[in-house]
Order: C-alpha cells, then structure tokens, then sequence
C-alpha cells in the first residue's frame, strides 16, 4: 500500500523510490492561498530530506492543475501592503518556486484542466511537464494588472523571447495542443492517463543513476551560458560522477554483460 502524508490540503503519496505530491482544493480550482502554498513548500521540503525518494511528481487534485491565484484570499490583499509587508508575504511563495526549481531530484508537473497564473508558474519550475490533452495554460496576470514571478525569468529560456513576452503582455490560454508546438510542455497524453504517464516516467527515473542530479544542477546553472563558460564547470560535474557508486556499479555492470541496479548513489 501506497504511504500517503497529509499537510494541509496538499498529500505526498510516496510510492517505489518516486512520491507524487497533490495540492487538494478542487472545489476552487486549486487556486493558490498562502496557506496552500506553505504545504506544498512543506511537502517539498519533506521529500527532499527523504533519502528514499529519488523523483517526484507534481500534480492538483481534481479536474485542473491550479487556476492561479485566489483572488479574495491571493491577490486582493496585496495593494494594500507595504513594502515591508509585501515582500515578507511573498517570501514563502518565493521559497516555494526555489526549493521546486533547484529540487535535489527530477521532478515532473502532471497538468490536468486549467494551469494559470501562479498554477503555470508552478510547472515551469518543475523539470518535465507533462500536459492531459484538455489541458489550458495561461500567463493570467497582465489580466489582474500584475507581473509573472517565474514566468518572466524562466519563460524565454523554454518558449524563446518573443512567445514568452506574448503569453506575459496578452494572458492568452494556451490549449494543449499548442503548448506542445511551443515547448511549453514536452508530452501530451489522455487525460485518463495522465498520473499514470507521470508516475510511470518518476519510476524509470527514480531507478536511474545519481548522476541524474548532477545533470539537473548543471542543466539549470549552465542551460543559459556559452559553451566557453560551461566547459570548466562541467568538469566539476563529470568528476563528481565518477566518484558516485552508481557509476562503478555501471563499468562493473558492463564489463560483466549485466544490467546495472542503481541506487541512486
């Protein structure tokens, strides 16, 4: 039987080396409060520090990922913060979007229904996002007369400059089907077999090298600079591979026409 955790309205599930994490508010969409934002920060955070879990999925409860933002419990309060008052609120979102995006394992968005504002931003701090075909994305801020918080860094990097400024200046929705042409998500599946097609990717991860965590810093410290700036540091990399068990596990396993059993070490 499946472990299930309980913090908040958000579960971890954790399953054979993977744990699939579901903020749970379908009655409103999983529109995003300060209170569900902290579980899914604490959730997060938890399996992080569990040396048992080597993927990770991320995903909302019900029909759709998050419809963003609760506007009276979100976003209403906002104009009437201080400076001050302003960023100690965001500091917990902003944690939130930073444990997920530098994550010490893969992680991958299973995004059913709706993924705007705050909800896209959530994916695209994910790894690999995987959309159910009734999927729709949107940049809904600029319709609230506000500004995306990873969208704007984090957007021209997988949609280029000029669809990301699009999707930020218009907050147009996006069908599956054409985030897929853009890049903004990388698999379309059913929607009945979205957490499946998910889980099943976590799997073959979780079972993977350590070495997968190597590549996710590098990709996401290296992904925007020259070739010239990346080489040096790669090394760095590349000689912490060759230090991890799993990497004499692999030669050994070669050398003696057997399958490698990783362990993510």
């Amino acid at each position: 039987m499946p472990d299930v955790k309980k913090i908040g309205k958000t579960f971890i599930t954790r399953k054979n080396k993977y744990a699939v994490i579901t903020f749970n508010r379908p009655e409103k969409m999983n529109a995003l409060t300060p209170e569900l934002f902290n579980s899914i920060k604490e959730a997060v955070d938890d399996v992080k520090n569990d040396d048992n879990i080597n993927a990770v999925v991320i995903t909302g409860g019900g029909d759709h990922f998050s419809a963003g933002g609760d506007v009276k419990g979100d976003i209403d309060p906002l104009k009437h913060m201080t400076i001050d008052e302003f960023k100690a609120y965001f500091k917990p979102i902003n944690q939130l979007y930073l444990s997920l995006y530098n994550l010490n394992k893969p992680t991958i968005a299973a995004i059913n229904g709706y993924a705007l504002g705050a909800g896209l931003e959530l994916a695209l701090v994910c790894d690999i996002r995987i959309a159910a075909d009734n999927a729709l994305l949107g940049e809904f801020f600029v319709r609230m007369g506000l500004v995306p918080e990873t969208g704007m860094c984090l957007l021209p990097k997988i949609v280029g400059p000029g669809i990301a400024k699009m999707m930020c200046f218009t907050g147009k929705v996006y069908k599956a089907e054409q985030a897929l042409e853009m890049k903004l998500v990388d698999q379309i599946v059913p929607a009945e077999d979205l957490l499946g097609t998910a889980e099943e990717l976590a799997a073959k991860l979780a079972k993977g090298p350590a070495s997968i965590r190597l590549m996710k810093e590098a990709i996401n410290r290296l992904g925007s600079v020259s070739l010239e700036e990346s080489i040096e540091p790669v090394l760095n990399y590349q000689f912490a591979a060759t230090r991890t068990e799993d990497h004499k596990e692999a030669v050994t396993a070669f050398l003696e026409k057997r399958k490698p059993v990783f362990k993510g070490l």
